[in-house]
């Protein structure tokens, strides 16, 4: 039967609007009497208020008999808001007892099935996530053997042979692009080691803002070089607990992402900011419109943005190690576009306080 629920509920008013009714008509049979079997004529004003406090009493009767009847499904609703909190908090496979024939019987099957469902899908994604990083580990693995040959023989073609200009150029390109090679897989080791959380955090009291100064003046002469103007607007003496070596690298691979992408319409700017409860370290820049077109898939690993154009350097993996590292540290590094043609990257750390986390 449908609408179970709704015939309830009509019910329920039908009922304490009639016990409601049946109170006031007896109250004001009452006071009738009392005021015919005592010859007394009422003044306006008492009859009025009189009138209120019976109407007053009646509400009252109707609100107490209605919630004295709905409290079952009150609880019903709130017991349900409860469960549905747990696995949105991530306690997927969580299921609801099922009470009743009514829509709210129908509405926790319903979350049962979502629950498993997600976990299903959950469990699915966690075996293809470990699937992709075995993958990772393996390419990483079989390729590191021929490579190390490779470098072998550079260094012995190098050693024993005068080589000629031309040779020399050749020889060049191929150490280069041999080092960018070994480069990219101790990239993908590290992704690896990141996402299967092999990498141990070793956390100590920093100073972020001493760090992040630093950081943009080692790159300032870059961006110079680069035609970029770096505006730097930080917060003195802000303090967290953190893996220095490991944020370096987070903020290393956000500012050289800047370097590489970021057009000349306007400056690029690095601010450092804390209030309650938060600390944000802030990067935007102006881009191109389908570098914000692609903004939900900047953090995917191998991502580059028109990667079959091949004009900029880059593996595609800075961003998803960068996010992977704050993840770690319990905190979230996140992309948005702060207008029509600029993007801003922001590495959120929790705070318990408002000089230090």
């Amino acid at each position: 039967m449908k609408d179970r629920l709704l015939v309830k509920l009509i019910g329920i008013i039908l009922i304490n609007a009639l016990i409601a009714t049946i109170a006031f008509l007896i109250m004001g049979y009452s006071f009738s009497l009392y005021y015919i079997e005592n010859e007394i004529t009422p003044n306006p004003l008492t009859t009025n208020l009189v009138f209120l406090s019976v109407t007053f009493i009646t509400i009252l009767i109707f609100i107490v008999g209605f919630s004295f009847m709905m409290r079952k499904t009150l609880r019903k609703i709130t017991d349900l808001s409860e469960e549905i909190k747990q696995i949105a908090n991530g306690d997927l496979g969580r299921t609801v007892e099922v009470k009743g024939r009514d829509e709210l019987a129908s509405l926790s099957e319903s979350v049962n099935r979502m629950s498993r469902q997600l976990q299903e899908l959950f469990e699915k994604e966690r075996a293809h996530e470990e699937e992709r990083n075995q993958l990772f580990s393996n390419l990483s693995h079989d390729l590191r053997t021929p490579l190390t040959s490779i470098r072998g023989y550079l260094q012995l073609l190098e050693a024993e042979r005068v080589m000629t200009d031309v040779e020399r150029s050749h020889f060049n390109i191929l150490n280069e692009k041999t080092t960018q090679l070994e480069q990219l897989l101790d990239q993908l080791m590290d992704v690896n080691r990141l996402y299967s959380s092999q990498v141990t955090l070793v956390r100590q009291r920093m100073n972020l803002s001493l760090l992040t100064t630093q950081l943009a003046h080692e790159m300032g002469p870059l961006f110079e070089e680069a035609g970029h103007r770096l505006e730097v607007n930080v917060l003195p003496d802000v303090y967290i607990e953190a893996d220095q070596e490991q944020l370096i690298r987070v903020f290393q691979n956000l500012l050289s992402n800047a370097l590489k992408y970021a057009t000349h319409e306007g400056p690029i700017t690095l601010t450092l900011t804390q209030d309650e409860g938060s600390v944000l370290w802030k990067l935007c820049n102006e881009t191109t419109e389908p570098t914000l077109m692609a903004m939900d898939h900047l953090f995917e690993r191998t991502y580059r943005v028109d990667a079959s154009r091949g004009e900029t350097p880059g593996d595609g993996l800075g961003l998803s190690i960068a996010r992977q590292i704050m993840l770690l540290h319990e905190g979230t590094l996140t992309v948005s576009a702060a207008d029509e043609s600029r993007i801003c990257f922001t590495a959120h750390f929790s705070s318990t306080d408002k000089k230090s986390i």
